[in-house]
């Protein structure tokens, strides 16, 4: 079955090694590649000091279901710290342009999703400094629902 969930999920499993050798500072002094997530950031657990940055979320945004055809709207949100305002933006800019380059080469992941031009990015201009985000949004051509005959003794009408 071909779900917007499905997609989510497919999604993350594409972004996670395209990420996993690109290493961004964190909060606290350390270095690692972004965490690759659906949906939310957990909430923060008091008692670790595991940081929420760097990050990349997949997250559903919306879907259209039309004669021609479905899409869903897929925002894919970049997280970086720095306390270098030259370089926190280029962090989240890298990362955007790594996935990208990734998914306009291929074009369809999991053998059923199809992603659409145009894709879209932006970086904010106010940003919670000393954190950095950007959102890529993308659009993917899905199935949709197929029409089955009516039973009998059923009015769908």
């Amino acid at each position: 079955m071909i779900t917007p969930v499905l997609l989510v999920d497919e999604l993350r499993d594409f972004i996670e090694p395209i990420v996993q050798n690109y290493w961004l500072e964190t909060n606290m002094g350390t270095s690692k590649p972004p965490q690759v997530i659906t949906g939310y950031l957990p909430p923060k657990d008091p008692t670790k000091e595991d940081p929420d940055f760097p990050f990349v979320i997949v997250r559903l945004s919306d879907g259209t279901d039309e004669q021609d055809g479905a899409t869903i709207t897929v925002h894919i949100i970049v997280g970086a710290y720095s306390r270098d305002s030259q370089q926190g933006w280029k962090d989240v800019a890298n990362v955007i342009q790594r996935i990208w380059t990734e998914l306009f080469k291929r074009r369809t992941i999991g053998n059923k999703f199809r992603v659409e031009y145009p894709m879209k990015f932006e970086i904010p201009e106010d940003q919670p400094y000393p954190h950095w985000v950007g959102i890529m949004t993308t659009t993917w051509t899905v199935a949709h629902p197929v029409l089955e005959p009516a039973l009998e003794g059923i009015d769908y009408e």
